[in-house]
């Protein structure tokens, strides 16, 4: 029987503290050659993208499945797919969108817990759903304190820093980039073409989780401000060659810096030199995160007895 789980259940389902912890599963078992991860493929036509990505994790997961999604002027639309891997069978259909909000905030997290010196003081650029998302992450660890929040809409910064504080945590608008990016852990949440936060900003010891975009012609860093960074992590390395245009736009040599997170959530690569090292997550959205985030939303939906039960079978058996 396979489970098709709306998006209002999925946000009912779905922790940030879980989530996390299946994140940072999912890296380490990538590390560790439990899991395999398949950059992004894209079908571009004249007005719709199609995009997909493909992953399989053993471990305690042992699922693998897909998540594609279609971009149109009239909006992205956004599915998972999750198979067993011991009998093959289609667990579960799953609205993706709310999914793909919490599993990129809680890689943001786990990124900042292997390579910040503290995450007490925020600076988030953006005040979108995923700004948000991003701080409800870091806040359901316990020991944000402080936010500082830029917009190009001042109203919005406002209306997003006013909710911040409804939550607990102090929050302050700042006027310019330079400010917000005095803080333990800057995140870059915004859908610019042009790269704004520049090397001259970043103070020593920051680490910037830039998720912003995922097309190599668009950046939120400038190459001076990439080029400042000791240690650049990357959530796959074949697909960062492709699409983080932060770091194609800063030239060749800076590859030589560029490490998988994998490899330092599995213990093989630091994720900080030193208290001084500025650190950059450049996060493009894998499908590793999508794919036990989804095992987590199944297994609780089991639970619960929530979601459709659709009959669903597909299946070709080679005696026949």
């Amino acid at each position: 029987m396979t489970l098709y789980i709306r998006e209002s259940e999925v946000n009912r389902l779905l922790t940030y503290g879980e989530v996390i912890k299946a994140v940072e599963d999912g890296f380490r078992l990538l590390g560790t050659g439990e899991a395999i991860n398949i950059p992004r493929r894209r079908v571009v036509l004249p007005n719709a993208v199609l995009h997909v990505l493909q992953s399989g994790v053993l471990g305690g997961y042992n699922v693998a499945g897909l998540k594609a999604y279609m971009s149109t002027r009239q909006g992205t639309r956004f599915i998972v797919l999750l198979f067993s891997v011991s009998t093959g069978e289609l667990l579960a259909i799953i609205e993706a969108d709310r999914l793909g909000q919490v599993r990129t905030g809680a890689a943001s997290v786990v990124a900042s817990r292997y390579m910040a010196n503290s995450m007490s003081e925020l600076g988030i650029v953006g005040s979108g759903r995923q700004a948000r998302a991003q701080f409800e992450a870091f806040n359901s660890t316990g020991v944000l304190r402080r936010v500082k929040v830029i917009s190009r809409s001042r109203v919005n910064a406002e209306a997003f820093a006013s909710y911040i504080r409804s939550s607990g945590v102090d929050a302050v608008v700042v006027d310019d980039y330079e400010e917000v990016c005095k803080v333990d852990v800057l995140v870059t949440a915004t859908n610019s073409r042009e790269p704004f936060i520049k090397g001259e900003y970043l103070m020593e010891g920051v680490h910037v989780n830039a998720i912003g975009s995922n097309w190599r012609n668009r950046a939120e860093l400038t190459p001076d401000a990439v080029n400042r960074a000791e240690l650049i992590a990357v959530d796959d390395l074949e697909q960062a060659r492709d699409e983080a245009g932060d770091l194609i736009m800063a030239g060749e040599a800076i590859w030589s810096r560029v490490v998988n997170l994998s490899s330092i959530v599995a213990g093989r690569v630091k994720g900080r030199v030193s208290s001084r090292s500025i650190t950059i997550f450049k996060s493009l959205g894998v499908s590793i995160e999508d794919i036990v985030t989804a095992k987590l939303i199944y297994d609780k939906a089991v639970k619960e007895g929530i979601g459709a039960e659709l009959e669903f079978s597909g299946m070709f058996n080679i005696g026949q």
